[in-house]
Order: C-alpha cells, then sequence, then structure tokens
C-alpha cells in the first residue's frame, strides 16, 4: 500500500470517527447542530464515493505505443486517447501509463467533457539499456474532499527493448597477425589467397592460376589476380560485468559505457565481414560463438541489451576460464573499468599465444567511481598490449582513435595530471 493510499485510509477514519463523536454528542445533549453536522458529513462521504465510482465508468482508454525498440538516447514516444461515454462530464483523471522505464513519468491529469475526448502525446528519452514493460493504463480519480479515490486498468502490456547506443569507429584497430584472412583491413599480399580483390597486367613468374582469364579475354593480354589477406580472423568482444568495478548511473556510468563499446565495435567488424563473438560474465554467462552477417549483428545487440553488470566474477578469472576460446587466429577486446593486475596478467599470457589483444579502459573514477581505472594503463604498456581511454562525456569514436601502445612508464602519472584523453 502505497503513503497516498494510507493517507486516504486514514481520513477516511477520520470522518469515520468525527462521524461517531458527532452522533454520540448529539444524543447525549440534545442539540441539533450536531445532528446537521452528522447529515453534512454523511452527505460528504455519500457524493464522494458516488464521485469516484461515476469518475471510472463509462470511460475508454487507448493507447498507441509508436516505439517498441530503441536504442539508448532515442526518445520513447506514446500516444493517449481517453473517451468520456456518459453524459456527465469528468474531472481531474489522473492517467498514467504504468511502466518500469528508467526515468519515464507518463502521468497527466485530464478532465472530459460530457461524451467528449482527448487526446494527448508523452514523451521520454531511453536512459538504459533492458526489457521494459509499457502497460497497462491506469486511470485513477478522487473526490473533492479527497475522502476516496478509485483505480481502473485499461489496455494490455508491451515489451519496449532498449538496445545499447552504437558509435562509428574508423579509426579503431585491432593487431594484425599477418595470417591469409586474419587482417581487420584489406591489404595486398604475393600469396594467393581466398580473397581477390583486383588485376594487374601479368608479370614474369606469376603463376597460371593467378592468370583471370576473363579480363584476359576481354583485353586480349595475359591479366594476373591482386590477393588481399581478407578478413577472417574471428574477433571476441569481451566487457566486463563485474559489479564491484562500475560507477555511474543510468547512461552516465561505466556499464552502459562499456556495453555501447561493444555494441559499436561488433557493429564495426561485422561490417567488415569478420567473424564476431560475445562472450560476458554478468549474474549469468553471455556467449554468443563468433559469426558472421546482420543476424549475427542482431544477436549480439540482443544479449547485450538484457545484459547487468551484476556478476561477481572477476575479469581475470573469466578470462581464465574462456581461454580455450581463443586461438591465434584470434582477437580479443576486452572493456572493463577495473584497474587490477590480474587480468593484465592473465591477457598478456594470452597474447604470448599470438591471440590479438586490445583493451579498452572506462575511467571510473570520471564516473565518481573508488577506484582509478588509469592504474592498468602503465602495466598494460609494460605487458607490450594496446589500450584505449575513454571517460565521462568523451566522444566515444575520438578516444577510440587514439591507442597508449607509444605510452612510456609514466604513463598513469602523465594522464592524471595533464587530464590528457589518451
Amino acid at each position: 500500500m502505497g503513503l497516498f493510499q494510507v493517507r486516504l485510509l486514514l481520513r477516511f477514519f477520520l470522518i469515520f470517527g468525527l462521524m461517531l463523536v458527532t452522533l454520540v454528542t448529539g444524543m447525549a445533549t440534545g442539540f441539533i447542530l450536531f445532528y446537521r453536522l452528522l447529515y453534512t458529513l454523511a452527505m460528504t462521504v455519500v457524493l464522494g464515493f458516488f464521485w469516484t465510482w461515476l469518475g471510472t465508468r463509462s470511460l475508454a482508454v487507448k493507447v498507441d505505443r509508436r516505439t517498441l525498440q530503441a536504442r539508448v538516447g532515442d526518445p520513447i514516444e506514446e500516444t493517449f486517447t481517453a473517451i468520456n461515454e456518459s453524459l456527465l462530464p469528468k474531472h481531474n483523471l489522473e492517467v498514467e501509463d504504468i511502466s518500469d522505464l528508467p526515468g519515464y513519468s507518463g502521468g497527466v491529469a485530464v478532465s472530459l467533457k460530457s461524451n467528449g475526448s482527448r487526446t494527448w502525446s508523452t514523451g521520454a528519452t531511453a536512459r538504459k539499456r533492458g526489457l521494459y514493460t509499457l502497460g497497462p493504463v491506469r486511470v485513477s480519480v478522487a473526490d473533492p474532499f479527497s475522502v476516496f479515490r478509485r483505480e481502473r486498468l485499461f489496455g494490455g502490456t508491451d515489451t519496449l527493448t532498449i538496445f545499447p547506443q552504437t558509435h562509428d569507429l574508423p579509426g579503431f584497430e585491432v593487431p594484425s597477425s599477418d595470417l591469409s584472412g586474419d587482417s581487420s583491413t584489406r591489404r595486398h599480399t604475393l600469396a594467393v589467397t581466398p580473397h581477390a580483390s583486383s588485376v594487374r597486367e601479368y608479370a614474369s613468374g606469376d603463376s597460371l592460376s593467378r592468370v583471370h582469364w576473363n579480363t584476359t579475354a576481354r583485353l586480349n593480354k595475359l591479366m594476373s589476380k591482386v590477393f588481399d589477406l581478407g578478413r577472417a580472423s574471428e574477433v571476441w568482444v569481451m566487457p566486463d560485468l563485474e559489479a564491484v568495478v562500475h560507477a555511474g548511473e543510468l547512461e552516465e556510468s561505466t556499464d552502459e559505457y562499456a556495453v555501447s563499446i561493444a555494441a559499436s565495435l561488433a557493429q564495426r567488424y561485422l561490417d567488415a565481414e569478420l567473424p564476431v563473438g560475445l562472450i560476458a560474465h554478468g549474474a549469468e554467462r553471455y556467449y554468443l560463438p563468433a559469426e558472421t552477417g546482420n543476424a549475427q549483428l542482431n544477436r549480439i545487440m540482443r544479449y547485450l541489451a538484457v545484459s547487468k553488470a551484476d556478476g561477481e566474477t572477476p575479469l581475470s578469472i573469466g578470462v581464465a576460464r574462456e581461454e580455450p576460446l581463443w586461438g591465434h587466429q584470434s582477437s580479443l577486446i576486452v572493456i572493463t573499468p577495473s584497474p587490477s593486475e590480474d587480468w593484465v596478467i592473465a591477457l598478456r599470457e594470452l597474447a604470448r599465444r599470438g591471440v590479438k589483444v586490445v583493451v579498452v579502459l572506462v575511467d571510473g573514477g570520471s564516473f565518481g567511481g573508488s577506484l582509478n581505472t588509469l592504474d592498468a594503463v602503465e602495466p598494460l604498456y609494460d605487458a607490450g598490449l594496446p589500450s584505449y581511454v575513454v571517460k565521462k562525456g568523451d566522444d566515444i569514436a575520438v578516444a577510440l582513435s587514439r591507442r597508449n601502445d607509444a605510452i612510456g612508464n609514466s604513463a598513469r602519472r602523465e594522464l592524471e595530471e595533464a587530464g590528457l584523453k589518451a
């Protein structure tokens, strides 16, 4: 029972007690004024009851939810129509769409004329990824003396899916192993690979397998294929969802930044036709094997939408558990606000096995957290692992175009003192 309902109940008992005292006093004294006061209180109670009863009768409410899928930062819009189907006007109806969407308040007070209607729209901004419920619509009315309050629900519920925000990241690169089919960008190679990008004139020493016969026939001279390293290596994205390392609230939190970066990276490499996989440890294990295509992007976005930073598994343990997933043709991108050196050691061992590792540090201190994420910059440099730093309010695309692999051992001190967005 809410505070408002408790106040109504107390007010009702107060009036009931006043009526009882008035009745006893009137019977004891025979003074007619007490009886008139009793009649007035009784009429107030009766009229208040029927006021609220009639207020929710002969009423229809319709809602048009235009947005059932959105991304963080997108507007959420709803259109309501309330219809009075009776001859009596209805005053001070409180109409509210019941929702667990953070920061959403769709309640308004409306009055309806006899056989009249009213339409209005409400809007909010999606502030955190997740699955949320919209509806039903609650209409409540209180009598003028606030003795009674009656509610009625209209319509059903809909599920609103909020996906993480994504950013274009043209400046972000994962180191290539120079193996065939293992580069995030196309580069020419003298080796024969499955990826032929163009043709050139035949050169002495070219094998017949390189000759592009259709172009040769069209131009009437020998033409050879030019091959690329291709883009077939696996890229794995691993956001850290351990609860204790995160800070901030809603869209301005390390959790939301980390997942937004993970979604952006998945989109970038899937657009580049690379197979992308997802692994994360929250209260449950979020795992998607590396695949390509738009369907994989949709799956990753849905996994990230329902993920929560409520895990108890430290990143170092998560990396150790998932070590069999990655080989010498794998690239791993870790996104974390944790300053612990334990996971740096675990990633260094992966790098020694030939896994290409990149770390994105989401600076928890800039979000009001107690952990100094920048303490991890120097160990990452010493381990030879490239890293990026993202702070609260940063343009993520710009922050992820400035890699820290050229920063020396004084990186942490310089970042803190100069306030660089490395």
